[in-house]
């Protein structure tokens, strides 16, 4: 019988030790997809103006991105992502027309047109004061 307890103790053990990460694993991918959701832009934005009146405080900044001979506006609103190496983008064409997105600006591309946003090639970035 006692043989049998310590089997049950040391398992019980290996499964705390194992259940631990697992968990704190699980909490971060949930607050990711958490922040990622607040990222992802509404169905309805289709204007500049629609994305200044759904993120109106939270607007990080403004640039300009040029790929193909054509420059696109970049709004810059903070990151989808906990640990981001940079901000969320929007793209919006010369008329101010949504393009495309991303969560993450300095490791994701942008989810439509696959744009590389990452260091450099975003331009002119002036910062919104709060």
């Amino acid at each position: 019988m006692p043989q049998q307890r310590t089997f049950r103790r040391t398992l019980f053990r290996v499964g705390i030790i194992l259940s631990v990460p697992i968990v704190l694993l699980g909490g971060c991918i949930a607050f990711d997809c958490i922040s990622m959701s607040a990222a992802r832009p509404p169905k309805s934005l289709k204007t500049i103006e629609d994305f200044e009146t759904w993120k109106h405080g939270s607007i990080m900044g403004r640039g300009t991105f040029e790929t193909g001979g054509v420059t696109y506006i970049v709004m810059l609103a903070p990151a989808g992502r906990s640990l981001a190496s940079g901000p969320s983008a929007y793209l919006f064409d010369e008329k101010g027309q949504f393009v495309d997105w991303t969560g993450d600006m300095g490791d994701y591309y942008t989810v439509k047109n696959h744009f590389d946003l990452t260091s450099g090639h975003v331009k002119n970035v002036t910062h919104e004061k709060p």
